[in-house]
């Protein structure tokens, strides 16, 4: 879920801010079923990262600048786990026989550490950038 919120997102990113577009017509550029985004904006909303028009001409957009959403908060936003591994998503670990003596688990650990850095730093303007670097 996370690849089509980021797509999406980054769909409303282009336009001017502020600018009103309709699901319709992202899931039309972005190939992403409308039923599919409704449920994916629903959350976004929810997390203040979208706001949303209601009526003829009404659809969404950006809540914040581009260089204000992390890419982080949009995983959030639609609940998607951060963790490598099971046994580091919050009740999810109580199930592991092993995670009292488990020794790759610190690993794991640290893995998690810097995926967490790396999209707590990571914004939708900073994907806008690398999508339009010279090749």
């Amino acid at each position: 879920m996370t690849t089509y919120a980021v797509q999406a997102m980054l769909d409303l990113a282009d336009k001017p801010a502020g600018t009103v577009v309709s699901l319709r017509e992202i899931a039309g550029r972005q190939g992403i079923k409308v039923k599919y985004l409704e449920q994916i904006f629903m959350k976004l909303a929810h997390a203040g990262l979208v706001k949303s028009k209601k009526g003829p001409g009404g659809g969404y957009c950006l809540h914040r600048p581009v260089n204000a959403i992390k890419i982080g908060e949009i995983m959030e936003a639609v609940g998607e786990s951060r963790a490598p591994v099971r046994c580091l998503i919050p009740d999810t670990s109580k199930h592991c026989s092993r995670l009292e003596y488990c020794s790759i688990r610190p690993y794991w650990k640290r893995m998690k550490e810097t995926i967490d850095e790396f999209l707590d730093s990571s914004t939708l303007y900073d994907i806008i950038q690398e999508k339009n670097k010279p090749t």
